[in-house]
């Protein structure tokens, strides 16, 4: 559309009582009654931003709400208020190199377009995907634990691995926050995926502040994408709208962690009204942070998953089969070196060689998800201290260990 046509568009939609589902309606309505306004093939759009109150108010009950709006700014100041804003939030948007992207745009996330209470307009920085077969929101907790960090990173690090669609990545979208969201984005850049970050605020700032340097990675081969204008600030109102732009954007929708409680729950269900798969990590019954996860398990509002092969059998995915590699000798594998171990633990050895001796000792000592503090851990080190402090360091570097909220030490994977 014409820069001034989005404008007017806006401003009508941004009247008390109007939105973006209002509009839509009204279009649908108007282009279901074609003869009322002539046999000719009219732009549905600049017809409805020119017509009178009256003619509106004839097209049902979406128009009627559009009129109603209209006639009580009487003397049309609410609505000027509303072009004045939107031309000078234009301006902004070129100086914040920020792209308006209308419903109507080429680049419009398709998916997101079929939906009734799309945005008309987004406002993005950076290059959207040309296609959105293979789109995955992936959700949770801010509060992620380590056991939920582990499931994640061995989710889409298969899933890298097993890809076959040598064209088209997966695209990983997700909302910048903090806790899933953040490490979301962070393995899709490691695994060479496409990622998206839809954000509550405006793209002039990036909220929160730390994610700052993960917002300008994003950028170089995908995009940040939300409905606020540019100066927005972040608010607590507008996280459960961002929600549905998340799940309208993707074939699938992810949760990883989840309180009873919270966002990812609300982007789930918009999932659901929009005819979405829903998939789930079962997590661990003692976790408050997997009750909404095992609770929508429970009800049948999505899916379990343990692997991403789960998505080539539900949505036709592009995922080959895994494999383990080696000789089966009576029910063991062995290693290119001839080490026999069981199926459980193929991927632990065939990444451990590349650890240090030192690394690989102190991490056979620990249980997965297990803490301890590095007091401890020295005591169970058979070498020397410097050695010790070299291993934390090399495991900590390669993702083997993190640090919970206390400073213990906890084994990742």
């Amino acid at each position: 559309m014409k820069k001034e046509t989005v404008i007017e568009l806006m401003a009508k939609s941004s009247l008390p009582g109007v939105g973006p589902v209002t509009i839509r309606k009204v279009l649908a309505d108007m282009a279901s009654v074609q003869d009322y306004w002539g046999p000719a093939s009219p732009n549905w759009i600049e017809l409805m931003l020119g017509a009178e109150a009256e003619h509106l108010a004839a097209m049902g009950p979406w128009g009627k709400r559009l009129a109603s709006a209209m006639n009580k700014d009487k003397d049309g100041r609410i609505l000027q208020n509303n072009l004045a804003f939107f031309r000078r939030e234009w301006e902004i948007s070129q100086g914040e190199g920020i792209r308006w992207v209308d419903l109507h745009a080429g680049d419009y996330p398709t998916q997101l377009k079929c939906c009734t209470n799309a945005p008309l307009l987004l406002y993005v920085k950076g290059t959207l995907p040309t296609q959105y077969e293979y789109s995955l929101a992936v959700v949770g907790t801010r509060n992620m634990s380590s056991y939920g960090a582990y499931i994640l990173r061995q989710y889409m690090e298969e899933l890298s691995k097993s890809w076959q669609d040598s064209v088209h990545k997966p695209i990983v979208v997700s909302g910048l926050a903090r806790g899933v969201d953040t490490h979301a984005h962070q393995l899709a850049l490691e695994c060479g995926m496409v990622t998206l970050g839809v954000m509550a605020n405006g793209l002039a700032s990036v909220y929160p502040a730390q994610n700052r340097g993960l917002a300008s990675r994003i950028l170089r081969n995908g995009a940040l994408i939300s409905e606020s204008p540019a100066y927005q600030t972040a608010d607590a109102r507008l996280f459960a709208s961002r929600n549905r732009i998340i799940a309208g954007i993707c074939s699938g929708t992810l949760v990883a962690e989840a309180a009873a409680r919270g966002g990812a729950l609300i982007t789930a269900r918009y999932a659901q009204e929009y005819g979405r798969h829903v998939l789930a990590f079962p997590g661990r019954v003692t976790d408050q942070n997997s009750r909404g996860c095992l609770q929508m398990i429970m009800e049948g509002q999505a899916l379990m998953t343990c692997s991403p092969h789960d998505l080539a059998t539900l949505m036709n995915w592009p995922i080959r089969e895994s494999g383990l590699e080696g000789t089966c000798v009576e029910g063991s594998t062995q290693t290119a070196q001839g080490t026999p171990i069981t199926p459980g633990d193929h991927e632990f050895n065939i990444t451990i060689q590349h650890l240090g001796i030192g690394a690989a000792q102190l991490i056979s000592s620990m249980e997965l998800h297990e803490s301890l503090a590095a007091e401890l851990l020295w005591e169970l080190y058979p070498g020397d201290y410097p050695g010790f402090v070299c291993a934390i360091f090399e495991l900590e570097t390669k993702g083997w260990i993190t640090r919970n909220s206390t400073g213990a030490l906890v084994r990742i994977r």
